[in-house]
């Protein structure tokens, strides 16, 4: 996009988080009840290090509706583009004020892997957080095992920060996690 002399880049509005297949909208009590069978799908326990309660869809519904939206949190529906269908959730967490960073997690559905929906979703967010939130880090984990999301990590440019030593419990068995993190500057360089 060419720019007039003087004028500072546009930059999408924050409501406006809008990828290259797919957009990010605020998820609802029901987005969850309905989407709740994918976590279950995917293993629980493996989509992160921190106890989860097993619950119904009806009951993870009922939780997020107790825990609004905040400047520290949220959770987004990914949202293809063709078709308006939920093809994913994904959120930020951990946000710390001082330091300007943000974990974030994301879950794509099941039977939508593989088509460059998270990926997609991670920059958006990435984007949105980097340029809307004047945040300076964003981080994820996951489990060694989770081949397709290290690729997808290290396609997006994010730099590994280390191995997590036996930081899950997945079937009677320790494995490690995988922290990576991109900065302000390294997304600003990818454009």
């Amino acid at each position: 996009m060419k720019l007039k002399p003087g004028r500072k880049k546009d930059v999408p509005a924050p409501e406006s988080l809008i990828g290259s297949k797919t957009y990010l909208r605020p998820a609802t009590p029901d987005d969850i009840q309905n989407t709740y069978h994918w976590t279950i799908l995917s293993e629980p326990q493996s989509l992160t290090s921190h106890p989860r309660l097993t619950l119904t869809a009806a009951q993870a519904a009922e939780r997020f509706k107790s825990k609004a939206p905040s400047f520290e949190e949220q959770t987004f529906m990914v949202v293809r583009q063709v078709d308006k269908v939920p093809v994913g959730r994904i959120g930020f967490f951990s946000y710390n004020h001082l330091n300007r960073s943000a974990e974030i997690g994301v879950i794509i559905d099941p039977d939508e892997r593989r088509n460059g929906y998270a990926s997609d979703a991670i920059w958006t967010l990435c984007r949105f957080l980097f340029l809307y939130r004047g945040l300076n880090k964003v981080t994820f984990q996951t489990v060694e095992t989770n081949e397709g999301m290290i690729k997808i990590a290290e396609g997006l440019g994010f730099h590994s920060e280390g191995d997590l030593r036996q930081e899950y419990f997945l079937d009677g068995e320790w494995l490690d996690g995988k922290l990576y993190s991109l900065l302000r500057f390294e997304f600003d360089a990818r454009g």
